[in-house]
């Protein structure tokens, strides 16, 4: 290494040093970083290479700015010394210096001639004369480019209510990222720098070296209005030819946007000198004595001290202190993307297994081998298989998070629309549920949603005079429950209005003797198809048609849903659903020669009923006295035509069941057992036989008939 290049060396670790620690207050440290960096660039002159030059020139003058007091951030010097140190590295090398300087050179505030830029400007413009592929490049561009802005100002309504969501985002930095790749490539110089700085602003987001704040969402939407209307006039262009006059002045919207993104964290960091116990560079007994020597010169800086004893380099001091300015980053899970068809075929395959495990078990050759070493291995095999399913069922779970955040835009734009103020409060978003349930389950939201805030919520002037605050509130919740989900849509509105409701039902003929109803059977009337109380059509509602969709989804799904209500108080929607409609847990029953599996939701009570709680009603055939209730007798080998051990209901079992809320006794001979089963799908042919919802084969090779409630109940009272 010749002289002067170990005095470049030398003066740049210099700088390094104080550059990690400065504060842009420290004026000795300014005149220290001043004076090597003079040096640096005196022996500068003897490389001959313009863009080192030309980094240390912009280095200087940034310094110059902090040493006028003219700026305060002292982040960009930390940046462009290590970039300096890089680039000498590789000079000193001879080695080709590859890196991109002109980020550094921005933040560092340099500027080219005014000829300089006008030349790198015009070779930056778009030909005005396109060739097919060029067109078909920028008219793809335009339309990825308008879809990608709008779906970021739709995350930005769900950042604004959850700002710590780290997919939310993601999924506002990947559309600025792809702007900024294809707009250079395609020569969009104004574009790119945009879209290169609010990528910035959200690349510091994501490694949480800043926090989310109201500032930051407003000069995001602020950066993809002005995209939008770039991109506009590039769409323009292409559709009327001409000039492209895309030169809208970005510049102090840049400069706003490099603001923000050099504020720091205020985050606690862990002290250098653990930082350079744990890289190896000293011990403890060097940092215990660096301590006690700062006792008597509370001005120093450990890391000047561990210099000035020679405990070690100032370059591994630089290295640990810009270590502790890294944000403190947990050990990312690694993930791969995997095609939903292959996740759904290892469920399927994964309940193949379990069946064909359970009939291995029930096997008749293998209960009467008596080996205790087959039957430690089966019990093995039955463990793994278990967990193998477990782990498959969870794969195909996903948080309810993503759809209750859509509803955050809903309730925005039905406020809107209606005239109201409301407002939604969310829990639970983590709750976990299978992929095909989640799916499913938006629709029915948007619906419960849209009636809790065009029939629910008061206008403000009707919730003032009511003692109530002016804007309304609708709350979502999520959890589990007893192997289910529940989700509850509730609204501090008017509450549903019973003696309406009543009125409509009379007149539409649903109802001969409104006192028999209790208050869950009239509020279950809003769920008949076409019924509703609304006085006028509005854009939201009113044409009688919603709520009955709400219910058939549900029930689509395995599901049912609650309605409780308060006068004045509001409303709540309370919908329950299985985990995942993959596995049914219920009770495996036997009529006759027959098997069937009764869902564990449905089931009340189990019982052998004496000869005196059964008897006959005029009109309504057999009941059976259960809990103090009289209930229904359904006989289910009538009802599939198959022979029964039992004539009378004393003679065998009655299970006593509910759907909604409606109770009866199903007649059975055989209670088997409780079961988790594989549902299987028994075939377009038996699609629409009532009463069975699917199939399961159990362990000894049969199919057992999943029974439906809604259908047995419909069939029954046929």
């Amino acid at each position: 290494m010749s002289e002067f290049m170990e005095e470049i060396n030398r003066n740049l670790e210099m700088i390094a040093l104080e550059v990690v620690t400065l504060d842009s207050q420290d004026i000795p440290a300014l005149g220290n970083i001043s004076n090597c960096l003079d040096k640096v660039e005196e022996h500068s002159e003897k490389i001959r290479q313009p863009l080192f030059i030309e980094l240390i020139q912009s280095f200087k003058g940034y310094l110059e700015k902090l040493m006028l007091r003219e700026i305060d951030e002292t982040e960009p010097l930390d940046e462009g010394i290590a970039l300096i140190q890089s680039f000498y590295h590789s000079l000193n090398n001879q080695e080709e210096f590859r890196e991109d300087i002109s980020p550094v050179l921005e933040k560092l505030g340099f500027k080219r001639s005014e000829t300089e830029d006008d030349e790198k400007t015009e070779a930056k413009q778009p030909e005005q004369e396109l060739d097919e592929d060029d067109r078909e490049i920028l008219e793809d561009f335009v339309t990825e480019s308008l879809d990608g802005l709008s779906s970021i100002e739709i995350s930005l309504v769900e950042l604004e209510e959850n700002p710590d969501d780290m997919n939310i985002i993601d999924s506002i930095f990947r559309p600025f990222h792809t702007i900024k790749g294809v707009s250079g490539f395609v020569n969009l110089n104004n574009i790119n720098k945009l879209a290169h700085s609010a990528e910035s602003l959200l690349d510091k987001a994501r490694s949480k070296e800043i926090i989310i704040q109201d500032k930051i969402i407003d000069i995001i939407l602020e950066v993809t209005d002005v995209l939008k209307k770039m991109v506009e006039d590039v769409r323009d262009w292409l559709e009327t030819g001409g000039c492209l006059d895309n030169d809208l002045d970005t510049s102090s919207l840049i400069v706003r946007l490099d603001e923000v993104t050099a504020l720091k964290d205020l985050s606690e960091k862990q002290p250098i000198g653990e930082i350079l116990i744990q890289k190896g560079n000293i011990n403890t007994n060097d940092l215990e004595q660096a301590l006690e020597i700062q006792k008597s010169e509370p001005d120093n800086k450990i890391g000047n001290i561990l210099v000035k004893e020679k405990k070690t380099r100032p370059k591994e001091i630089i290295c640990a202190l810009r270590e502790q300015k890294k944000p403190d980053r947990r050990q990312a899970e690694h993930h791969v993307k995997v095609g939903t068809e292959k996740l759904d075929n290892l469920v399927d395959l994964t309940g193949e297994l379990v069946i064909a495990q359970a009939m291995l078990k029930q096997n008749v050759s293998v209960i009467a081998a008596n080996n205790q070493q087959l039957y430690r291995n089966l019990n093995q095999l039955a463990q793994i298989t278990s967990g193998l399913q477990t782990t498959a069922m969870s794969m195909r779970m996903v948080p309810v998070k993503a759809t209750f955040q859509k509803m955050v835009r809903l309730v925005r734009d039905l406020a809107k629309s209606s005239g109201k103020k409301v407002t939604l409060k969310m829990s639970g978003e983590d709750t976990e549920i299978d992929r095909n349930v989640v799916e499913e389950l938006y629709q029915p939201m948007v619906h419960m949603i849209r009636n809790s805030v065009d029939h629910g919520i008061e206008t403000s002037d009707e919730r003032e005079a009511a003692g109530k605050t002016s804007a309304g509130v609708v709350f979502l919740r999520a959890y589990h429950q007893g192997g289910k989900i529940v989700v509850e849509i509730k609204d501090d509105g008017r509450g549903l209005d019973k003696e309406r409701i009543l009125n409509k039902a009379e007149l539409s003929g649903l109802i001969d003797d409104r006192n028999k109803l209790t208050d869950s059977e009239i509020y279950n009337l809003v769920f008949k198809p076409g019924f509703s109380t609304a006085k006028e059509v509005t854009a939201i509602s009113g044409r009688g048609v919603g709520m009955d969709v709400v219910k058939k989804s549900i029930e689509k799904l395995k599901g049912h849903v609650e309605i409780d209500s308060s006068p004045a108080k509001g409303s709540i929607f309370t919908i329950s659903l299985p985990l995942t409609l993959a596995i049914i847990e219920g009770m495996v029953v036997r009529v006759g020669e027959m098997k069937y599996i009764i869902p564990a939701l449905s089931i009340l009570e189990a019982l052998r009923p004496d000869k005196k709680q059964c008897s006959t009603v005029k009109g309504k055939g057999e009941i059976i006295m259960c809990r103090g209730s009289l209930l229904p007798l359904i006989r289910l080998d009538s009802l599939f035509e198959v022979k029964g051990d039992s004539v009378h209901p004393w003679e065998g079992l009655v299970a006593a069941v509910e759907y909604e809320d409606e109770q009866r006794a199903l007649m059975i001979d055989e209670l088997l057992g409780k079961e988790e089963v594989v549902i299987k799908n028994l075939g377009e042919g038996m699609k629409t036989i009532k009463g069975i919802s699917g199939g399961a084969i159990m362990g000894d090779g049969k199919v057992a008939l999943i029974l439906d409630m809604a259908g047995i109940f419909e069939l029954a009272r046929q």
